[in-house]
């Protein structure tokens, strides 16, 4: 679910209708139902934070309230958002998903994908927004707030070329990863 966050953020980025330096203020129902919940960059109540600092918490840590700011901030709420992720997986083929958050947080089975699906999906995001993607993915850490977290992506900086992509957990669906690695013009990308 994050890694269609991210897809819809780097194309919303790439047509200009959002900007990087951009800048969000967590919302007073963000901090409340987000702080502290699952995986988190600790966003403040009230706080300003860019489009850039939001990505990078969501593509490295895993930020379940960064998700959330930034589907607020870029769409106006987190329903328009999900509508959004919604007709992207269709634009993109994904005929076997729907998602019903922009975080993936467990929602009684409203979110489902398949590793088709989601191999369709890292596809289009190496392959449409490769400079993005460079900047975004396979980080080895991530510091807001004065916390430094690190990723949990098992390959970056093991598997040689390795660079991301994310990983994730809930109790319905276990653990997972969506991976790619690249050496010389080839690239392979790995669903668990």
């Amino acid at each position: 679910t994050k890694v269609m966050t991210t897809y819809l953020a780097f194309e919303m980025l790439a047509s200009g209708r959002l900007k990087a330096n951009q800048v969000f203020t967590v919302s007073d129902q963000a901090f409340d139902d987000w702080s502290g919940t699952g995986s988190t960059m600790f966003l403040q109540r009230g706080e300003n934070v860019t489009v850039d600092t939001l990505l990078h918490g969501i593509t490295t840590v895993s930020a379940n309230d960064g998700c959330i700011v930034l589907a607020q901030g870029a769409a106006g709420s987190v329903d328009r958002w999900v509508s959004l992720m919604n007709r992207t997986a269709h634009e993109l083929g994904m005929e076997n998903s729907h998602f019903g958050s922009p975080n993936g947080w467990p929602d009684e089975g409203k979110t489902f994908t398949t590793a088709r699906d989601l191999a369709k999906l890292a596809h289009a995001m190496i392959t449409r927004h490769p400079d993005l993607y460079r900047r975004y993915v396979g980080q080895h850490g991530f510091a807001h707030n004065g916390i430094t977290q690190v990723n949990h992506d098992p390959i970056t900086g093991v598997i040689p070329g390795a660079d991301g992509i994310k990983t994730g957990f809930t109790r319905q669906a276990g653990y997972n990863f969506l991976g790619s690695a690249q050496r010389g013009e080839r690239r392979l990308g790995i669903v668990v």
